[in-house]
């Protein structure tokens, strides 16, 4: 395809600037999870602050429909929630602009063939190369964080992390500055709760001395602690809880009662499912004594009055038997059987398609390109940016109107197109991460829309002279809106808990559509922002912002392997979270500049991520 006329070349300084930006606010995202308390990251650090939302933030957000937590992490606020609600997006708006001027500047091909030298030849090279060292950073960086993870016990700082390690004298100290002892942590579980599953008999003493709930439900599947103890195996705080009053009749999420944990026979796969929890959990679980524990805990229930009178009943109503071979179990087979059968061979269509969509989401969380998923789909977009601008061509479409890039106006058509897109994503305050060899249609559309705006934006005009004028305007806007989709995103999550085990969707349902909008809003406005405030403050040269410019590439394809291990060396410290964060993000940046100055820039690694950079020669 030819390119239409060319236009005059510029250096855009501040988009350069704030392409590195983005990229750069990633290394500081990737240094903060492990101080979050998510479980999906390798590494967990031993200090992860979490605040107590205020009573008053409580009580405006009932006003509304809310349902908060009792507890929030300042860096996932301010990180996952703030920062991930647009850092990616914005460096699709400006690669869609750059992209755009090399078509425009050199004609398709060219972009074409440019955008390979630059992303796909990085990406499977030194990409993969990075890919694997992650890979292996994540393992020793494990080690080394449980290595010393003794280090910190006896030194709890709340009522949840002194019942998980069995300080009595923490807990007393806990309740007694105000900790409600009932209140769960930010994974749903009572202190009661957590003092039995890590088996500290003296901690689940104290608590059940103080009254703490016996009964109460905890987690996702809404276990209580007698749930706990039968799958730990301690007859011996099975007793205790009876003694207290535990209700062995009480049932989780998945109707089981506390017998039912203990009821079936030891298997490969039972024992598979304690070597799970005790990944997610780093707690390795003595098999040998659960396997010889498990009966007794089995007779002690089986020999409890309340449990004996259920089974006596039950003994009473015709045995059934659950067929195994039907697609989804036996309850599918049941609706199967009550459809027309003109429905039937449409049902079948539809499960395969539902199977296909599956397989295909699957696909596209293996983590195959970890960090690096986004070279991947941007030069997927790139491909579809060149089959539109072919079918444009072809079809001689007419340019676009001024308006639909203009502020206000272009949210007319960018909000909902948007929001289509994000309401397919449950994973967090923004877009959702897909790291597989698959890529997962909403997620594509999701970016393309971001690309094919920036794209949009070159050589108009009316970008560089109104987009962002008002940038302050877009940031104080943007703050209650990123509070009320907050806010809405943890009623969800919540509620998730709460009204989908009673099969209550609407308020779920409802909370997700007002945290997608705001999700989207919130995006638009700060990148709008970002935009405006760059162009005012960085569009003129800088060399030393060129430089770090210059160096991002390599700083964000290199830094997750250091990163990771740096982690866990100091996961067991004690020392305040700050300024481990700090100190991994710093030795991590610094040793990479030095890298890129002295082995990167102006080798062939260099050439490959930048283009050919020749050193300046010394002033004599």
């Amino acid at each position: 395809m030819e390119s239409p006329p060319i236009l005059e070349k510029k250096r855009y300084h501040d988009l350069d600037a704030l392409r590195a930006t983005a990229m750069l606010l990633g290394i500081l995202l990737h240094g903060v999870i492990s101080f979050m308390g998510e479980k999906y990251w390798p590494i967990q650090d031993t200090q992860s602050p979490y605040w107590e939302v205020p009573a008053e933030i409580h009580e405006a957000g009932s006003a509304i429909g809310m349902e908060l937590p009792e507890e929030f992490s300042p860096y996932k606020f301010v990180f996952m929630q703030a920062i991930h609600g647009f850092r990616m997006p914005l460096f699709f708006v400006v690669s869609g602009f750059f992209a755009a001027m090399l078509w425009r500047q050199r004609g398709m091909k060219e972009m074409l063939k440019h955008r390979a030298k630059r992303i796909l030849l990085p990406l499977f090279t030194l990409g993969a190369v990075m890919i694997i060292a992650t890979w292996i950073a994540m393992i020793t960086g494990g080690l080394l964080a449980n290595m010393g993870g003794e280090t910190n016990k006896g030194n709890p700082s709340d009522l949840w992390s002194s019942a998980e390690q069995g300080d009595v004298e923490g807990i007393y100290r806990a309740l007694k500055s105000g900790t409600d002892i009932n209140a769960k942590n930010k994974e749903g579980q009572s202190a009661l709760s957590l003092a039995v599953f890590w088996r500290q008999k003296d901690a689940v003493k104290a608590l059940l001395e103080k009254e703490a709930d016996i009964n109460s439900s905890n987690g996702s599947d809404q276990n209580t602690p007698l749930h706990m103890a039968t799958f730990v195996a301690d007859a011996e705080l099975v007793e205790l809880l009876l003694e207290y009053g535990a209700n062995p009749l009480a049932k989780n999420t998945r109707n089981e009662t506390p017998l039912a944990v203990v009821r079936g026979e030891w298997s490969s796969e039972l024992e598979g499912v304690y070597k799970f929890i005790g990944g997610l959990t780093k707690r390795e679980f003595d098999m040998e004594r659960i396997k010889r524990e498990r009966l007794r805990v089995r007779d002690i229930l089986v020999n409890d009055q309340r449990v004996i009178r259920q089974e006596d009943t039950a003994s009473t109503e015709p045995e059934r038997t659950e067929k195994k071979e039907f697609p989804g179990g036996e309850q599918f087979r049941q609706y199967y059987e009550k459809l027309p059968d003109w429905a039937k061979p449409i049902s079948w269509i539809v499960g395969g398609v539902i199977g296909v969509i599956w397989l295909i989401w699957f696909g596209s969380m293996v983590p195959v390109f970890h960090h690096l998923w986004f070279l991947f789909y941007l030069m997927i977009i790139i491909l579809l940016f060149a089959l539109v601008m072919w079918i444009a061509k072809k079809w001689k479409f007419r340019a676009w109107a001024d308006w639909t890039i203009k502020m206000p106006l272009c949210l007319l058509w960018l909000f909902p197109l948007t929001f289509i897109a994000q309401v397919t994503m449950w994973q967090s305050f923004g877009p959702d991460t897909h790291t597989g060899p698959i890529p997962w249609p909403p997620k594509v559309l999701y970016y393309a829309i971001f690309f094919g705006f920036g794209a949009l934006c070159h050589g108009r005009d009316v970008f560089e002279e109104q987009l962002g004028k008002y940038w302050w305007l877009s940031f104080l806007i943007a703050v209650p809106v990123l509070l009320v989709g907050v806010g809405f995103l943890e009623t969800r999550n919540v509620q998730l808990g709460t009204q989908l085990s009673q099969g209550n969707f609407k308020p779920i349902v409802i909370s997700h559509l007002i945290a997608s909008a705001c999700i989207v809003l919130y995006c638009w406005l700060v990148i709008f922002g970002f935009i405006g405030v760059f162009r005012q403050f960085f569009s003129g040269e800088n060399k030393t912002i060129r430089y770090l410019s210059d160096s991002s590439y390599w700083l964000y394809v290199a830094h997750m392997p250091l990163m990771m291990f740096l982690q866990g060396l100091v996961a067991p410290w004690a020392m305040p979270s700050l300024v481990k964060f700090l100190l991994v993000c710093g030795v991590t940046v610094g040793l990479l500049l030095l890298m890129y100055e002295y082995v990167i820039r102006y080798t062939f690694v260099g050439t490959l991520l930048n283009g050919k950079r020749t050193r300046e020669p010394a002033a004599s």
